[in-house]
């Protein structure tokens, strides 16, 4: 786990390096322009690493799919352009849990979580045009998150929860024409978690949940096929923090612990220049 993260990082940062010698030099960014501006459709896999404290931990990997839409206009600014995107991503099957009853903390466990992941989010940014035909796109964003951990051992740490979070941020994406026909990109993101919400649907309550935060770096490849159709590959790690609350008579004594998820993700998939 630790190494596909290293891995990635290190082919963001040879990339980043060769940028000046494989880049095209281009006077109209026409092929960041159709890349960044499409529908967009994806399959891939997620890996989650989850950690509330030894021993409930969480680990595995769920298949999932991807929906988007961007745009990158010129806007009436010279050498500056509008950008907005949409993506929606879903994840969902069987993860190894590792933890204790809930009622038995001294008596270690090991069950399946049937997880089902959840992320929605939107983009507002300018493009801005560099040397070499590159473009720097800062953005804000906001968004949502859901995780429903479905452990199939009644009584267990866990069982049955529903986590959920708005988001809200921004970042920066840098968008690299490396052939005429291929643009790489590569995306830094930090957005704050709030209004989280936990519930435990065993018991039928739930309650709020602390504000924290959400890092996420991604790379991407963009080659165009065949006139508008485009085929997308992208690589990304994200890593989140529930701020967890505290027992409360409403939820019976009940309460989250604080926790940590590191998520890598990696989709395959094809899009509609327009």
């Amino acid at each position: 786990m630790r190494g596909l993260r290293s891995g990635i990082a290190m082919f963001g940062v040879s990339l980043l390096a060769a940028a000046p010698v494989l880049a095209q030099p281009v006077t109209t960014h026409a092929e960041i322009a159709a890349a960044e501006t499409n529908l967009n459709l994806s399959v891939g896999f997620l890996h989650t690493d989850y950690s509330e404290g030894q021993p409930d931990s969480e680990t595995g990997f769920t298949p999932g799919f991807g929906i988007g839409a961007s745009v990158l206009l010129p806007s009436a600014w010279s050498n500056i352009d509008y950008y907005s995107a949409f993506s929606y991503a879903f994840s969902a099957g069987n993860i190894s849990y590792s933890g204790h009853y809930l009622f038995a903390p001294n008596v270690a466990l090991k069950a399946t979580d049937r997880a089902v992941f959840n992320h929605i989010e939107g983009r507002m940014g300018l493009g801005f045009p560099l040397a070499g035909g590159i473009e720097a796109i800062p953005f804000i964003s906001a968004g949502y998150q859901s995780w429903n951990r479905n452990i199939d051992n009644k009584g267990t740490i866990g069982t049955d929860e529903y986590y959920s979070s708005a988001m809200a941020g921004g970042g920066v994406k840098l968008d690299i024409p490396v052939t005429a026909t291929l643009v790489a990109s590569g995306t830094a993101e930090m957005e704050g978690m709030f209004a989280g919400h936990i519930s435990f649907d065993s018991f039928g309550i739930g309650h709020a949940m602390g504000n924290s935060a959400q890092e996420r770096v991604s790379l991407g490849l963009d080659e165009a096929l065949s006139g508008p159709l485009h085929f997308q590959a992208s690589a990304d790690v994200t890593h989140f923090n529930y701020a967890g609350s505290k027992p409360t008579a409403a939820t019976y004594g009940l309460f989250e612990p604080a926790s940590t998820t590191t998520q890598v993700g990696v989709n395959l998939g094809i899009s509609y220049s327009f």
